[in-house]
């Protein structure tokens, strides 16, 4: 997905018909993973105590991979959130929201917004998990300079792999931003 893709995602929002949160809180669920790179328990979980605005961090506490982790906030999104966060009670961010109704909704997003790895078998797709789309996206946008440094220049491989928590930068390329044989054609 590129950036318009997520675009049109987080403005469709209003189309699912959510009732029991707030379409603006679903909004900020998908831009946090997508901003932040996280993966769909890591951010179903947070609580407004987690997120820390001056140094630009929000904690996930114990996750796949890692023990007392922690997640960058990048700088072009630190004033949105901000803003989003100041009225939020302390406490988690959406309460008893389950994995399997942010999927549902995931799939319906997909139908909604034409989605190829939300709506065709992974056999086809490539794409093992439904939500980490977010993370992969966010990865190929700072390698494709959709997304730049805090100085407008370009973000390299190694500082991908560590925004997305990866031990291993063969991890990032190997999984996250593998290019297809017809992307590679059409760019030589």
């Amino acid at each position: 997905m590129n950036q318009d893709d997520i675009k049109k995602i987080i403005d469709a929002i209003p189309d699912l018909k959510i009732r029991k949160w707030n379409d603006k809180d679903i909004r900020f669920l998908f831009k946090i993973m997508y901003y932040c790179a996280l993966r769909p328990m890591e951010a179903l979980t947070l609580s407004k105590e987690d997120f820390n605005l001056v140094d630009r961090y929000v904690k996930l506490g114990n996750t796949k991979t890692e023990k007392n982790a922690k997640a960058i906030i990048p700088m072009l999104f630190v004033q949105d959130l901000d803003d989003w966060l100041w009225d939020k009670e302390p406490g988690k961010l959406w309460v008893n929201l389950q994995y399997i109704t942010f999927y549902k909704w995931l799939k319906r997003l997909g139908k909604l917004c034409d989605i190829e790895a939300w709506t065709t078998h992974r056999d086809i797709t490539g794409e093992l998990t439904v939500g980490h789309i977010f993370r992969k996206s966010v990865a190929k946008a700072m390698l494709n300079g959709e997304i730049k440094d805090k100085d407008g220049g370009d973000i390299q491989i190694p500082v991908i792999s560590k925004h997305l928590r990866h031990k291993d930068v063969a991890m990032t390329l190997n999984h996250y931003l593998k290019s297809s044989q017809e992307a590679v054609r059409q760019t030589f």
